[in-house]
């Protein structure tokens, strides 16, 4: 192998965090059925929870980690990171590797993405009984004063914050990651067609993995059932839409602003 691709196996999937959603951890562990493939679950998301060498919002340096897990998954056809980092991050990786490391973007309809932003707050982002500290991290760096002509709230109402946080992430950050020059790919896209995941695997590996017919029926029966330590509940964004009340659509109208209304249009989801 030669220098240029020594690193070429290695691969990336961006979101804006998976936050318990079902479908973005059907992705990663669909991906990890094939015995040539080896990929973490936003590795680089959960750590700061337990061993608090950065805070929650830091990530290790982008080409330090590459080369990381370039070696752990070195007897691997195909080794990634799903979740860790955001597409706005990504340019020192283009810099260095080009097409050599290839990455893409997985999307959510907006309204489902803010209910699993909200739930995954709300239910205290799994970290057991009696700690509290990543919510805390998100209470302290919640900007209080654009909300302050919305309905009030207090530290423990954590559905009400996180949901307006969610909007300025919807409005804001993923903006950011929707400007960025890659492909952005729709999650609902990939769960809807075999095609579409076998052609963004193919992407990924530099076509040097293939899935059978048969592993790609076994993964997409898991598309409606929970994994271990999930819920067993489906959501759409038509009834996301429906039940909204009136102070969450006051906090959409305020917050979301029509050029990101645009954007997501532009994906294709009805809003």
């Amino acid at each position: 192998m030669s220098k240029d691709n020594y690193d070429s196996h290695v691969f990336y999937v961006t979101s804006q965090g998976y936050a318990g959603d079902h479908w973005y951890s059907w992705f990663t562990k669909a991906l990890n059925t094939h015995p040539e493939m080896f990929v973490y679950i936003a590795n680089e998301g959960s750590r700061p929870k337990y061993f608090q060498e950065r805070t929650r919002s830091q990530r290790p340096d982008l080409l330090k980690f590459t080369k990381f897990i370039s070696d752990v998954g070195r007897t691997y056809v195909a080794t990634g990171d799903c979740y860790s980092y955001r597409a706005h991050k990504m340019q020192p990786l283009v810099d260095e590797y080009g097409d050599n490391v290839r990455w893409i973007n997985l999307v959510r309809h907006p309204y489902i993405w803010l209910f699993f932003y909200t739930r995954w707050r709300a239910t205290n982002m799994r970290m057991g009984t009696g700690k509290t500290k990543p919510l805390d991290h998100e209470w302290n760096i919640v900007e209080h004063e654009l909300y302050k002509d919305l309905k009030p709230y207090k530290k423990d109402d954590v559905h009400i914050w996180a949901f307006y946080r969610g909007l300025t992430f919807l409005n804001h950050h993923m903006m950011k990651d929707l400007a960025v020059d890659t492909k952005h790919i729709k999650l609902e896209d990939i769960v809807d067609s075999k095609e579409l995941f076998s052609e963004t695997v193919a992407y990924l590996t530099h076509d040097r993995v293939k899935f059978d017919k048969s592993t790609l029926e076994l993964v997409y029966s898991w598309l409606y059932e929970p994994f271990r330590g999930e819920e067993k509940f489906f959501v759409t964004a038509s009834s996301q839409k429906t039940s909204y009340e009136d102070w969450q659509l006051k906090a959409i109208d305020k917050i979301v602003s029509q050029e990101a209304k645009n954007r997501f249009m532009e994906l294709g989801y009805e809003l």
